[in-house]
């Protein structure tokens, strides 16, 4: 590892439970394949209850894909027990650990410099990674990808952010971060309350940080519902003019996409046998040669909202379809969010 220059180095960081070691470990044969020609990538697993079983098969597996090739597991245990008195305001929920102490990586890796990757165990890397260890990020402490939260969400918001990132993945410029001290910002804005919004961990980054963050290529955080539309319904449907005024960009990682990011239930997740994903057949290729390709993969029972979203953006004419599922966000946002916006 040491003889690796830091421009070919890969530094990796996912956060999981024991439950989601087969989805996490589908994620890292696709990161390590897709990468090989890596001078050396270290994967960083923040450990939240993982078995002694299950390390050794994630050992195993990333020694598998050559020299240069390790897997470390970081308990953020001490690190949640030292805060832990500011976290009073912070909602916790299943997998609030991981969920949490990835926002402290710098301060759980105090020796790692350059820049660190996270990402989230619900994803599959469809290309080399390596150009993110160059790109631009103006002097910021992270570059995130734009969600694709509905407009009605950020105007009920109290901070009114006008650009709002998914924390699926981060790429964390670790030198930068300390020096701005972004930990203790994040600590802050937990205090603040922030932490008991309704997408914890994503709004305490997008606020906390919000003047910190650099606007990365699509391809980095593919999400769902980016699979179901062009750049022209995805700024209808969730009334966001980014994905028009970057309507080339879109079309491009589109066609390019690095890492999808299998989030909400837009789409039936690929681990589950009735998956609909347009990457079902790419994430079999790689569960199936894996140490849990054993494990039968059961059907999910789909949401009705999300069937019928599915249906308009697919069987009817992109103004329409668009126009049909715009008015479903609008429903969704108020009916789970609009007395959350009030209280405020």
């Amino acid at each position: 590892m040491d003889s690796s220059s830091p421009s070919s180095l890969l530094q990796v960081a996912y956060a999981s439970d024991e439950n989601y070691v087969p989805v996490m470990g589908v994620s890292l044969m696709s990161l390590l394949d897709k990468n090989r020609d890596a001078g050396a990538v270290h994967i960083y697993v923040l450990d939240d209850g993982i078995s002694g079983a299950s390390r050794e098969t994630l050992e195993t597996l990333v020694a598998s894909y050559g020299q240069s090739r390790e897997i470390s597991f970081i308990s953020a245990e001490a690190l949640l027990n030292k805060v832990s008195g500011q976290l009073q305001s912070y909602t916790c929920t299943p997998g609030c650990t991981g969920i949490f102490s990835r926002i402290f990586l710098p301060d759980l890796l105090p020796d790692l410099h350059g820049r660190l990757l996270y990402i989230d165990c619900d994803t599959l890397v469809g290309a080399s990674l390596a150009p993110l260890l160059s790109v631009d990020l103006q002097g910021k402490c992270a570059g995130m990808v734009q969600d694709c939260i509905s407009r009605e969400y950020l105007d009920i918001h109290p901070m009114r952010l006008e650009h709002y990132h998914n924390s699926g993945f981060m790429l964390m410029n670790l030198d930068e971060w300390r020096r701005k001290d972004a930990g203790r910002l994040l600590l802050k804005g937990v205090s603040a309350g922030y932490g008991a919004y309704p997408l914890p961990d994503q709004d305490l980054i997008n606020m906390s940080l919000r003047d910190e963050i650099a606007e990365l290529d699509f391809r980095y955080n593919f999400q769902s519902p980016f699979f179901l539309f062009d750049a022209g319904q995805l700024a209808a449907v969730y009334r966001q003019d980014c994905f028009r005024q970057r309507r080339e960009e879109f079309a491009e990682a589109k066609r390019n996409v690095a890492i999808a990011h299998f989030s909400a239930n837009s789409l039936i997740r690929p681990w589950y046998a009735n998956s609909n994903h347009p990457w079902k057949t790419l994430y079999d290729s790689y569960y199936y040669a894996s140490p849990w390709k054993d494990r039968t993969q059961k059907n999910y029972v789909w949401e009705k909202h999300y069937r019928l979203q599915h249906f308009l953006a697919g069987r009817l004419p992109k103004a329409l379809g668009a126009a049909g599922c715009s008015l479903m966000q609008r429903v969704f946002m108020y009916k789970f969010y609009h007395n959350w916006g009030k209280d405020k």
